[in-house]
């Protein structure tokens, strides 16, 4: 391999875990623009039209309107490892963290945002763009707690001497788990500890990595280096 191509791949590592912690802007429920209203030329003409009609000619005329019948078929049915992304007494919205779908819960069973859920869906009638839980077969937190404790000299070394301002990377942990490296501005440090808290990204990627059960921070201040360390 050139030095070419080691340059290509590390610069795709580190774009790939930058956009993790970066957040989406999709259009969420109710946000879609409504479609614009068109006047139709001639509409004045048309109604006087209708106007000038006899009482015995508007008893002639026959709707054409379509009936809506509700959906047939069988219900679907999502089985997989949930993030609650929103959780209120009356609805919740789930996020299937292997493969981004979207679920809305029509009640809350019990479950709290940041949750970690695993358990089967079923849509409900007659749209079926609403769930309810047929079988729950897990439910757990996963705590993220800022340590005390230094970085390691590793970490430490690849985030001064690897990575430039914005730049994160992902690295094996010894023993299980991962760790996250995220270089930013020294005055930005507390901030972005602040932000993993709350980061949905954080959860779904200890949800998603085997044997992980708790998120712990390391930072140094004047380096400006954040670790996010996945671990058993």
């Amino acid at each position: 391999m050139t030095g070419t191509d080691e340059t290509e791949n590390d610069d795709e590592q580190v774009d790939e875990v930058v956009s993790m912690y970066q957040q989406d802007d999709a259009v969420g429920p109710g946000d879609a623009p409504a479609p614009e209203s068109t006047d139709g030329e001639g509409a004045s003409g048309d109604q006087d039209t209708q106007n000038d009609a006899q009482p015995d000619d508007q008893e002639q005329l026959e709707t054409k309107a379509p009936i809506v019948e509700a959906g047939g078929g069988e219900l679907e049915e999502v089985t997989g490892t949930f993030y609650v992304k929103y959780a209120q007494d009356v609805s919740v919205t789930l996020h299937e963290i292997n493969t981004a779908q979207i679920c809305t819960l029509v009640e809350n069973p019990g479950f709290e945002r940041h949750e970690i859920i695993e358990a089967t869906l079923e849509e409900q009638p007659p749209m079926g763009v609403s769930y309810l839980v047929e079988e729950l077969e897990e439910q757990y937190s996963i705590p993220v707690e800022q340590s005390d404790e230094a970085l390691t000299t590793h970490v430490r070394e690849i985030a001064t001497e690897e990575l430039s301002i914005g730049d994160a990377v992902a690295i094996e942990r010894e023993g299980k788990g991962e760790i996250h490296i995220i270089r930013v501005e020294p005055a930005q440090v507390a901030d972005t500890v602040e932000e993993l808290h709350d980061d949905e990204t954080t959860y779904k990627n200890a949800a998603r990595y085997d044997h992980v059960s708790r998120v712990e921070v390391r930072t140094d201040t004047e380096a400006g280096v954040v670790s996010i360390r996945y671990m058993p």
